[in-house]
């Protein structure tokens, strides 16, 4: 057993590992140029580059990964261009009105996955097992951003339960 949650969490490192480096080289794939953004149209080429150097964009990619990946991990999420905060600082000011409507969706999604399931299960290859499968696949297939459109319309415009805006 304890060789089998070694493995697993083995994997588990390895993926995190993985996803961490995709991400990273995604982000510095992307066209643009952090310490350009920040200078804008005033900042002269030798102020942003030494902005370049400041923020470490000049160093080898391998170098910065490992960088990142350590101040990550530490916790420091490094600064917001576009508020100049720390970024920590952002999530964690963001976390009252985030956190309740987090809770509030997982409580909306279990009271509602576990009753179509029993009812699924207990009705196998019936029209029930086959009207939950279809809510199913449409609750996973249509974009949350027009899932919550069509919820804003529904509690706020028509039914007038909840402010919009």
């Amino acid at each position: 057993m304890r060789r089998y949650v070694a493995r697993r969490v083995g994997a588990l490192a390895m993926a995190l590992l993985f996803v961490s480096l995709l991400v990273f080289l995604v982000i510095r794939i992307l066209p643009g140029d952090p310490a350009a953004l920040i200078m804008g149209t005033e900042g002269s080429r030798e102020a942003t580059e030494r902005l370049r150097e400041t923020m470490g964009l000049n160093r080898p990619l391998p170098i910065q990964y490992v960088e990142w990946l350590a101040r990550a991990l530490r916790g420091d999420l490094g600064r917001s261009i576009q508020y100049d905060l720390p970024v920590g600082e952002l999530i964690v000011s963001r976390l009252p009105v985030t956190l309740p409507l987090a809770l509030l969706a997982a409580a909306f999604m279990v009271a509602t996955a576990i009753p179509l399931g029993l009812y699924a299960a207990t009705h196998h290859r019936r029209g029930g097992d086959y009207v939950a499968m279809i809510v199913s696949q449409l609750g996973i297939s249509i974009p949350q951003f027009w899932s919550g459109l069509l919820l804003i319309l529904l509690f706020s415009v028509t039914l007038g339960w909840v402010r919009s805006g």
